[in-house]
């Protein structure tokens, strides 16, 4: 008898598992799916666009009830060992059987590598474009619901690296997978996996396409001025794009270094006013870090290589002018919700981590700011008292 229910059991999950792949092969274009409680599921079944109780599915959108997963997945996973029996070397049959039953368990556990394995010694037998964009579609799809899945990020990768070895012109996948993390990141906020995947698709850009990128990003970054994750892809681009002047331009370091600067000029010239437009925002300042980082040691040189008979040179201006921003900060009336006290704190702490980039430069910051706002122990111990020591302490390291 215990015989006989369990295979009535295995039967029924098998029956399930027969629906939902059907429905996945009906309808190929799915982008989205949804796992509802059965008396959502009910109210959808009553409009009559489907005619399984378990399932709907209408305008390339699906939706599967809760109460059948446990059964589902449990069948999908037994269907899914079988069929990968055949490996290491699949017939075309059983390859098939293999697509079509991990593809039902990826989308019930996406985190089970075994059979995003199993797809990818399927896919590497014989280049496929069509399967390969199909392989892009379901980790869309798996996407869609499940936005910080490592394992699909990382399949999707797979996939992208197999059709840059066949394409010669990578820029209309590149710009579907850029506005594809687009999308993820409005719908999923500070999403590191989705933006990850975003800068690894720097190296396949071409010049154009990078400088594209750098000016699409302006709008989205300043909406979400605290994901630290838009303003490092920035800089990732920024960082390509010197890379590729240096390759494209080979020893005409002038023109380099007028393009450069006119880039990194803008770019500073931006993060400030993001910077007095939003208070008390980290990833600002982080960003800023970067930036004068660069430009500062790239002014140093420019003195060290062609002496100024100006009395103050580049640095001291650009100097004078970041503190004259903290100067700024400092002296900004408080608000009610306190951003402007973090805002002092976050200028202190970066006109810190400036004076450390060097002797000269921490001679120099100590000598403008003695002459506008006091000493920078001063400084840091009147924008945080409670943590005056350590920053002091930091001060001398």
């Amino acid at each position: 008898m215990e015989s006989e229910a369990a295979a009535g059991a295995a039967q029924g999950e098998g029956d399930l598992l027969h629906q939902f792949e059907r429905i996945l092969h009906d309808d190929p274009l799915i982008d989205e799916v949804g796992f509802l409680h059965p008396t959502q599921l009910d109210s959808l079944l009553a409009g009559g666009a489907n005619t399984s109780q378990h399932f709907w599915c209408s305008d390339h959108k699906l939706a599967v009830s809760t109460d059948v997963l446990p059964d589902l997945y449990r069948a999908a996973r037994r269907a899914h060992s079988d069929a990968a029996l055949n490996a290491p070397s699949p017939p075309a049959s059983a390859a098939a059987l293999i697509m079509t039953h991990s593809k039902a368990l990826l989308i019930l556990c996406p985190d089970l590598l075994t059979a995003w394995n199993s797809r990818k010694k399927v896919l590497s037998v014989n280049y496929d474009l069509k399967h390969l964009k199909d392989e892009l579609q379901l980790c869309a799809l798996i996407l869609s619901y499940s936005p910080k899945n490592e394992s699909t990020w990382c399949h999707r990768r797979w996939v992208i690296t197999k059709l840059a070895q066949h394409i010669q012109d990578m820029s209309e996948l590149i710009d579907s997978e850029s506005l594809l993390v687009k999308q993820i990141a409005e719908k999923s906020k500070m999403n590191y996996r989705a933006w990850r995947h975003r800068c690894w698709l720097i190296p396949f850009m071409k010049p154009e396409q990078v400088l594209d990128e750098l000016n699409k990003s302006v709008k989205w970054t300043e909406l979400h001025v605290a994901d630290n994750c838009c303003f490092h892809y920035r800089r990732s681009l920024l960082l390509a794009l010197l890379d590729s002047h240096g390759v494209e331009n080979g020893n005409d370091s002038l023109y380099l270094q007028s393009d450069a600067h006119l880039m990194w000029k803008e770019e500073l010239r931006w993060n400030e006013m993001l910077i007095r437009r939003y208070q008390g925002r980290e990833s600002l300042w982080i960003h800023r870090r970067f930036l004068s980082q660069w430009w500062l040691q790239q002014l140093i040189n420019s003195e060290e290589t062609c002496p100024s008979k100006e009395e103050e040179s580049l640095a001291d201006l650009f100097l004078a002018q970041e503190i004259h921003l903290l100067s700024d900060c400092l002296i900004a009336p408080s608000d009610e919700f306190g951003e402007t006290g973090v805002q002092a704190g976050l200028a202190a702490l970066y006109t810190l981590w400036i004076s450390k980039q060097d002797a000269v430069v921490k001679e120099k910051v100590e000598e403008r700011l003695q002459q506008s706002v006091g000493s920078l122990k001063e400084v840091l111990a009147r924008v945080s008292w409670d943590k005056s020591r350590l920053w002091t302490q930091l001060l001398h390291c």
